[in-house]
């Protein structure tokens, strides 16, 4: 699979290319399971050498505080 054929299932998937090496692409994905999936079969042929996955994960926007009360 040429270069070109990688960054159009990123695209497609509304995944990020974050890095370029010379050799590696960091690519970035989010969704739901069943999206994220799909990304990683269609680019496993390709030799995925590292790969980091997380759960939900929830992030407050701007100056406010997340705080959990006991």
């Amino acid at each position: 699979m040429s270069k070109f054929k990688i960054l159009r299932v990123v695209d497609i998937l509304r995944g990020k290319v974050i890095d370029v090496g010379s050799k590696t692409y960091t690519i970035e994905g989010t969704g739901d399971e069943k999206k994220i999936n799909a990304l990683l079969s269609l680019l496993k042929p390709l030799g995925i050498k590292e790969l980091v996955r997380t759960g939900h994960v929830a992030m407050v926007r701007g100056s406010k505080l997340t705080t959990e009360s006991p």
